[in-house]
């Protein structure tokens, strides 16, 4: 049977203090991501992904993910930090969304594996969840967030020297390359205003040079830098259709890896290991 603990005074509380206005908050979308992202091809593609890049690297992680602990912030319906219970680790995942947070927790029973949950922002996880981590997930966060380099050093507080930072997030060249080839030849920086504000894109896609510098700086060496959905958006659907879900995948894991193409991932997956 899954134990899920739940701390009461933060499950009450609609918000944080600490979360900006602008900070995206997904209780009106959760059945929608749920049906429409990760049951999708892409979001199987984007699984497939951190899969491969956590077998790839745990000769150099300082645990075994059997043994490890691992924080999920803004962990959303908790897929993949699910495929890493699977494999033996201790979960902890905190979000801002109810409506998530139930998901995740659902998800976890079904496994009957166990998780803790906590109803709290990514700004408040460092009293929400004391001590350090051997790993800490942050997928899909930050680019939703109004100031998403202030988050960096909060992600790095909760890794324990030698363990790992898993962060991916919205690539801001594979958005603008999108723009270029939707016809927005003057492709904007940020997300298009009516998505916006209907909060179904992105806020702000993020340059990766400018978050590994700002990493290696609080002292984390990279160790997998990975584009997801590098070939796969940027293929006409008839032509995928045509060669089959399989060989875009296959085509795309490999391409991911693999300068200058990298950079046009919809997404970028970091591996960070945090240096002693």
């Amino acid at each position: 049977m899954t134990k899920s603990t739940k701390n009461n005074s933060t499950d009450q509380a609609t918000t944080s203090t600490s979360i900006s206005l602008q900070d995206r908050n997904f209780d009106d979308l959760a059945a929608r991501f749920s049906r429409t992202i990760y049951a999708t091809p892409r979001g199987k593609l984007r699984l497939l992904a951190l899969k491969q890049d956590f077998a790839d690297c745990q000769s150099v992680m300082h645990t075994p993910i059997n043994k490890a602990s691992v924080l999920d912030i803004g962990g959303g319906q908790g897929q993949f930090s699910l495929t890493l219970a699977e494999q033996g680790a201790k979960v902890s995942l905190c979000d801002i969304s109810d409506e998530m947070l139930k998901l995740a927790r659902d998800q976890f029973a079904a496994a009957n594996l166990p998780l803790t949950t906590q109803h709290c922002s990514l700004q408040d996880a460092t009293e929400t969840f004391p001590g350090t981590y051997d790993i800490v997930l942050n997928h899909a966060v930050l680019e939703w967030l109004e100031n998403p380099f202030e988050a960096l050093p909060l992600l790095a507080e909760k890794v324990k020297a030698g363990g790992v930072l898993s962060l991916m997030f919205y690539n801001l060249h594979g958005h603008q390359w999108r723009q270029i080839m939707n016809g927005r030849t003057h492709a904007p920086k940020e997300s298009n205003p009516r998505l916006r504000k209907e909060g179904n894109a992105p806020q702000h896609p993020l340059d990766p040079d400018a978050i590994q510098t700002a990493l290696e700086g609080l002292g984390f060496e990279l160790i997998r830098w990975r584009g997801i959905r590098c070939v796969h958006d940027h293929m006409h659907q008839k032509i995928r259709e045509r060669i089959g879900q399989d060989v875009v995948n296959t085509s795309d894991l490999e391409v991911g890896l693999q300068e200058p193409y990298r950079r046009l991932g919809r997404y970028v997956h970091f591996l960070l290991k945090k240096k002693p």
